[in-house]
């Protein structure tokens, strides 16, 4: 009896169940083993109750071990577009001059996505189909909740929403433009055409965003000769890439790793115009962990330290206790609350914040108030002290951000956001729950928290 009970608490206390068993793992690791992926023999697919599919490990891992191992032609990158040329015809042959009149018009991550649209209408064709076909179906940032459900969502997260919703309408209708001009008789093409869409792209939009890497191939690739090439559409830079299999390990802020790139031959600046797959053969990308992982625990990686904001509207979850979090304040909103309570800034006064960069990153956070927005409110009380200097006073070794004098003028602006915030919570407590609710939720919860405490203070 004794032995049984073990072996129940064994079970209720493990929170995952593998999956390598299931056959889309199996299609997946198998086409990954085929085309020269390495991985840590100890890891496993699994799903976790609060995280979802992840990487398990069986044994213990130490910290210096290789994760995963990646051939560089296993990875969706730049070149891998270049290299394409039935997707560049879509651009070269076309009524209009592309690389002329969309010259720098779109993000990096656009171009990604539009790729990603282009392979998965060619399912089985492309080497790719397996890899496409694990991915996930939806994803859970605010971007995809219901429009009726927004209107009671924090602004801080409805301005990032709306910010995405405009990249992608916009890199969405030149690339539908580019499109409808296309002169090629290529089948492929021409259902290409048809097939894409506003719904497709967005799913697209958001499988780069939530799981591509860092991977800088500047090295390896020359880019600054371009304008015959595509790559002369984008306004940023090529530095990311879509890693099958590592793009399934979560995030966690304590995590460490190192990312490299292994070229075991002379490869160095590369002409675009004379790229071939044969000479990224022994090109590699290798990710360790800086980490120790106890046996059948979940592996973790760090995407960069990022508050939760950003965790939700970029990556669809949420961390708890997360430090870096913070509630943000416009220097328009802090001025007509200024001017309501009798406080209306001056001209000088206003030209003081705008020369030393007072109006921007305003916020409260668990440590209280921003340097900047500690440094705007000493420009309201001592501005006109003409016994105190504010530039020294704000620049001094001595500033803190817990000075209850400062904190009482903006505390009734504080306290009605407070309001704000907890009244629209009462509204969505009411809505069917889903895990993009739960997180707006959950960071406006913490956003509560830290206004309260602050409050107190």
């Amino acid at each position: 009896m004794g032995r049984t009970r073990r072996k129940r608490s064994l079970r209720k206390a493990r929170d995952f169940c593998t999956c390598d068993e299931k056959e889309e793992i199996v299609l997946l690791n198998s086409w990954l083993a085929e085309n020269g992926m390495r991985r840590n023999d100890k890891l496993v697919l699994a799903v976790f109750d609060d995280t979802g599919r992840g990487v398990l490990t069986k044994r213990k891992i130490q910290s210096g071990e290789e994760l995963i191992n990646l051939p560089l032609n296993l990875t969706i990158n730049v070149t891998t577009i270049l290299m394409d040329k039935l997707f560049s015809n879509v651009f070269l042959e076309n009524s209009k001059r592309c690389l002329v009149e969309y010259k720098q018009s779109v993000s990096f991550q656009s171009l990604m996505a539009f790729y990603l649209t282009f392979l998965r209408h060619q399912k089985e064709k492309t080497k790719w189909f397996i890899y496409l076909e694990s991915l996930p179906k939806e994803y859970t940032v605010p971007y995809f909740l219901p429009n009726e459900l927004k209107q009671n969502i924090d602004e801080d997260i409805l301005s990032v929403v709306s910010k995405q919703k405009d990249i992608i309408d916009s890199s969405y209708s030149v690339f539908e433009n580019i499109l409808s001009n296309n002169l090629s008789k290529d089948v492929t093409i021409i259902e290409f055409r048809k097939y894409f869409s506003l719904g497709v792209y967005e799913w697209a939009y958001f499988t780069v965003n939530t799981r591509c890497v860092f991977m800088d191939l500047s090295k390896v690739i020359d880019l600054n000769n371009i304008d015959d090439s595509i790559i002369n559409l984008i306004c940023d830079n090529t530095k990311i890439s879509l890693c099958p299999y590592l793009d399934m390990i979560n995030h966690s802020p304590n995590a460490r790793n190192e990312t490299k790139l292994l070229v075991s031959r002379n490869i160095e600046n590369i002409n675009v115009n004379r790229l071939n797959k044969d000479l990224f053969c022994d090109v590699n990308f290798s990710i360790y962990t800086k980490n120790d992982f106890d046996p059948y625990t979940q592996v973790f990686i760090c995407y960069g330290d990022s508050h939760n904001l950003k965790l939700i509207t970029e990556y669809g979850f949420f961390l708890p206790a997360n430090d870096l979090d913070y509630v943000s304040f416009t220097f328009e909103d802090v001025d007509l609350f200024l001017t309501k309570k009798s406080m209306k800034l001056s001209q000088e006064q206003i030209s003081f914040i705008n020369s030393h960069g007072l109006n921007k990153d305003l916020y409260i956070d668990c440590k209280g108030l921003s340097f900047n927005f500690y440094g705007l409110l000493m420009v309201v009380k001592y501005y006109y002290d003409h016994s105190t200097d504010v530039s020294r006073l704000i620049y001094s070794a001595a500033i803190c951000s817990n000075d209850r004098n400062l904190n009482e003028i903006i505390t009734p602006m504080v306290n009605d956001k407070l309001v704000s915030i907890k009244e629209s919570l009462n509204k969505l407590s009411n809505e069917n729950q889903c895990v993009i609710l739960n997180n707006c939720v959950a960071l406006m919860c913490q956003y509560v928290r830290i206004l309260e405490k602050f409050i107190k203070c």
